[in-house]
């Protein structure tokens, strides 16, 4: 007799599939704020030389950069959440006991991942009003608002989703207890 979880043979392949494809715009999105990082290392050097050495400062790279810093944040957030790289304060939770400390652990993924699609949900219907009324930022360079809530809905719906699977994986791959062993 096997002591596996019973397995839904169509679900599985499924499951699989939309995990894979999630850990892949994951990847693309990480690779997206590294190149991010890269322009903002430009477009700064490029403001320090035009400002110190050609006397000409450009008035969009200020604007550009703030852009970028939130595009870098929202596209590398989903990374940190899925290699659970996320700034976690868990020295109360290392001192309890092994079952205690699970369904604590548990408890702040549901509650991660409820938070994040909460801010989502809002972020991504304040995405659509911004686009539909074209409301563009207030600076020198003329951009579209609606890029940084599109970036902001899109990082943390991706780490809701990670918060749920590290949540439901917790499950699966549940080591018993020193009381459940007795």
């Amino acid at each position: 007799m096997s002591t596996s979880s019973p397995q839904v043979p169509l679900l599985n392949p499924v499951v699989r599939a939309l995990t894979r494809a999630h850990d892949s715009l994951t990847r693309l999105s990480f690779w997206g704020a590294m190149l991010g990082v890269v322009y903002l290392t430009v477009v700064t050097g490029w403001e320090v030389i035009g400002r110190y050495v050609l006397g000409t400062p450009a008035s969009w790279t200020s604007d550009t950069a703030a852009v970028s810093f939130a595009l870098v944040t929202f596209f590398a957030a989903p990374m940190l959440t899925w290699k659970a790289g996320h700034a976690s304060m868990n020295a109360i939770v290392e001192a309890l006991p092994t079952g205690s400390a699970r369904w604590i652990r548990r408890f702040n993924m549901l509650l991660g991942a409820a938070a994040c699609a909460l801010v989502a949900w809002y972020a991504g219907n304040e995405s659509l009003r911004l686009y539909n009324r074209g409301v563009m930022m207030i600076a020198a360079t003329p951009i579209p608002k609606w890029w940084v809530m599109a970036a902001l809905t899109y990082g943390l719906t991706s780490m809701a989703l990670y918060f749920a699977r590290h949540f439901i994986t917790s499950f699966l791959h549940a080591e018993p207890t020193d009381s459940e062993n007795s």
